[in-house]
Order: C-alpha cells, then structure tokens, then sequence
C-alpha cells in the first residue's frame, strides 16, 4: 500500500515519496534488504518511491522531444501525469542518485520506461542526477534535499 507525502513543490514539478514503503539498499547475507520497522532506525543506506509530476509545460515538451530524438516512444505522452521513481540515499556519505522507473498518463495507465532522469545534455529537472552525487552541493535540487531530510532529519543524533 502506498503512503505519499508532498515532499517538494515548486514551479516546475512536484515530489512525492511513499513514506511507508522504505528499505535499505544493502542486502544482508540472506539476500534480503532492511527495513525501518517502528522505532527503529533506518539502515545507513535506503531507497524511496518517488513520484514526480511535470508542472512546466516546455519541460514536458522536452522530454518528449528528447525521448522521439533518442528513439523511445512518445505515443500517450500527450497525457503524462507523473513518474515513478527511486531515490536511493546514503547518509554516511551524504550522496544521492534518482533511478526514474516508469512514467504514467492521467489515468495511470502506463506509458513506457521514463527516461526523465537521462545523463548528458541539458537536465530536464536541475539539480536531479542518476549518478551519485553530493546532497549539500548547491546543484542539487531542494527536492532531494527535502526527501534527504525528512528520512534523516538533521537534529538525528549522529548525523
């Protein structure tokens, strides 16, 4: 079941994460990955569903400009609403990489693999990187930094 919280929203897109489904990123030796049960502290290293909503038109128009210039489908994209997506964050180093999933239309039908998150060329959304990078850097957007701070908040005894 999902729990989404606005985390971020601003003029160009806004963010949500499903607080309820969080898990760590590392597996343990049984092959399974951690998760931060009541009252109990989050691994070091944890993913979170995000989902992001496109607000600014000619960023839409971009990606799907750029998707149809890379050879991806746009069919239903005319329609976008959201996409799903991960951000994996690593407290002790304080980094971050977004994995976008899949995008959606406005009746959640799916639309293809979302390539919102793309390396090389002008970023569609600032400050948002699929590669590790640094959460305080002034590039990074104030959407990841927010869902940084809500999973570790900065008055968290060791951090």
């Amino acid at each position: 079941m999902w729990n989404w919280k606005m985390i971020h929203d601003e003029d160009d897109f806004i963010m949500y994460c499903d607080i309820d489904n969080v898990t760590g990123s590392d597996e343990d030796e049984e092959g399974m990955f951690p998760t931060g049960e009541c009252y109990q502290n989050l691994p070091e290293k944890i993913i979170v569903w995000i989902s992001i909503g496109i607000k600014e038109q000619a960023i839409l128009t971009r990606y799907i400009v750029r998707r149809k210039e890379t050879g991806l489908s746009t069919e239903g994209y005319e329609d976008y609403a959201r996409t799903l997506g991960l951000v994996e964050l690593d407290s002790l180093s304080r980094l971050y990489r977004a994995i976008p999933a899949m995008d959606f239309d406005d009746k959640d039908n799916q639309l293809g693999t979302s390539s919102l998150v793309a390396e090389g060329g002008d970023p569609l959304l600032k400050g948002i990187k699929g590669e590790w990078s640094p959460v305080d850097s002034n590039e990074t957007s104030d959407a990841i930094k927010a869902v940084y701070r809500f999973f570790y908040p900065p008055d968290r005894e060791g951090r």
